[in-house]
């Protein structure tokens, strides 16, 4: 059947697929994706497109379930997860994650650090995620109204390498959720329901069930014109981090503890003919180092207090 015959999933997961290039020189062998498998219902119409284009793409095609134990039902889910994958043939782990939550943090937050850290450790290439374009809609409205810069407005990426461990991969970032329901409906898979995602006193559940029909309503555009917009700043992100790397040159230095450094006499320097730039540095900087990002106060903070060490 030609690409362009495809159903929407099927063309979707090829192409980003064929996108996936392996380093030069490097002898041909299957590529070991995994499937970040929750049993919801994207992540299983994930499951089963992945297992119908395997065989054509030479995968070696693996699942990984990240068993959070919040739930009444999470052994039921990693069962059902289990006869799922056995049906196509398609081998599974299960991940027990343990969730240590201190007062004041997000049950959500540390969730979600659960399931990434599981990720990085898992023995693949590649782990593919079923976020759709709603998905990169309601990320993108999260990050506007924490404030977020250029780099949190771009939300998720189609791929991204990771500093250890496989790279992410999510081929439905371009799909609305009624195209993921119609392959579902089509294919007569079964999923289960996470209850938790009815909870709208959770901030992406809010925006998915109170906030998100209402601007669907009103803006046909919706989710495409946010996920295009999350696209342009992305390339906004990519532009500032080079313009860093260029204010970077000649202010680099490397510690044998700390590692990689930033002089912080020309980062002051930086910052007397432009302040924006140094910002941009710092914040560049800190994200090599895989910190989380400060606010715009914290930050100008930050600098103040480099540029008065010393005196």
């Amino acid at each position: 059947m030609p690409a362009s015959a495809l159903p929407p999933v099927l063309r979707a997961v090829g192409d980003a697929l064929r996108a996936l290039s392996a380093p030069p020189g490097a002898p041909p062998a299957p590529l070991r994706v995994a499937i970040a498998l929750s049993g919801g219902r994207d992540s299983m119409v994930l499951l089963d497109a992945l297992a119908e284009l395997a065989p054509e793409f030479g995968l070696s095609l693996s699942a990984l379930h990240v068993h959070h134990g919040l739930s009444a039902n999470a052994d039921a889910w990693a069962a059902f997860c289990g006869d799922e994958c056995a049906r196509r043939g398609v081998p599974l782990t299960v991940h027990r994650a343990e969730i240590r939550r201190m007062a004041g943090e997000s049950l959500e937050a540390k969730a979600r650090a659960a399931r990434y850290a599981a990720y990085a450790a898992f023995d693949a290439e590649v782990i593919a995620l079923a976020h759709h374009a709603d998905d990169q809609a309601e990320t993108l409205l999260l990050q506007l109204l924490r404030g977020a810069g250029p780099h949190g407005l771009a939300a998720m990426p189609t791929q991204r390498s990771m500093r250890k461990g496989p790279a992410l991969l999510r081929p439905f970032l371009a799909l609305p959720r009624a195209t993921i329901d119609a392959y579902a409906s089509a294919r007569g898979l079964a999923w289960v329901d996470d209850e938790s995602n009815a909870n709208v006193g959770v901030k992406r559940n809010f925006i998915r069930h109170e906030v998100a029909p209402r601007l669907a309503a009103a803006f046909p555009g919706y989710p495409a014109t946010l996920v295009r917009a999350a696209a342009h700043q992305a390339e906004a992100a990519r532009l500032g981090d080079e313009l860093a790397q260029l204010d970077a040159q000649g202010a680099f230095g490397d510690d044998p503890i700390a590692g990689v450094t930033l002089d912080r006499a020309a980062l002051i320097a930086l910052a007397a003919r432009a302040p924006h730039r140094a910002s941009n540095l710092l914040r560049w900087f800190l994200r090599r180092h895989e910190l989380d990002a400060p606010s715009s106060a914290r930050l100008a903070a930050m600098l103040d207090q480099l540029a008065r060490a010393g005196r």
